[in-house]
């Protein structure tokens, strides 16, 4: 049984290992950016994960990730879909990503690619813009009121 919920504080752990395991940054993770995550829990055990960094109308999308035991089934874009639902909900109307291997999935779900010096200046101080992510990763913009 598979369960989208807000991660607990116990599953900081095993989100950070998910994320390392996907090759994703965990390092910047702690018990306060956790109140803009979503997971994806199968028991106790994390299989999923999507967060979000809010910047009054702008929001940085990260870590969205998918155990590889369950890929190709529908988990990713069911987490993207409860992070846009999130985000809406308290007033985000922009998302930005940077990703290095999910552009055509972030494409598909409505994401058009942009320059990254175009993103928001408080998009570009985050640690994924100046430090976490390399320079070759697309970066990708959704707006939600669409």
């Amino acid at each position: 049984m598979f369960t989208i919920r807000t991660p607990r504080p116990e599953d900081l752990p095993s989100l950070k290992t998910l994320l390392t395991n996907s090759g994703l940054p965990a390092d910047d993770l702690d018990q306060a950016k956790l109140n803009h995550f979503i997971v994806l829990a199968q028991g106790q055990r994390i299989v999923g994960s999507v967060g979000l960094e809010p910047f009054g109308q702008d929001g940085l999308l990260r870590s969205l990730a998918v155990d590889t035991n369950h890929r190709e089934e529908g988990f990713g874009s069911r987490l993207l879909e409860a992070i846009e639902t999130h985000a809406a909900e308290i007033g985000i109307q922009h998302l930005y990503l940077l990703t290095t291997s999910a552009t055509s999935f972030f494409e598909h779900h409505g994401y058009q690619r942009m320059e990254r010096a175009a993103a928001p200046a408080p998009i570009q101080a985050t640690a994924e813009f100046t430090a976490m992510c390399p320079d070759s990763a697309a970066c990708l913009f959704k707006s939600l009121d669409q």
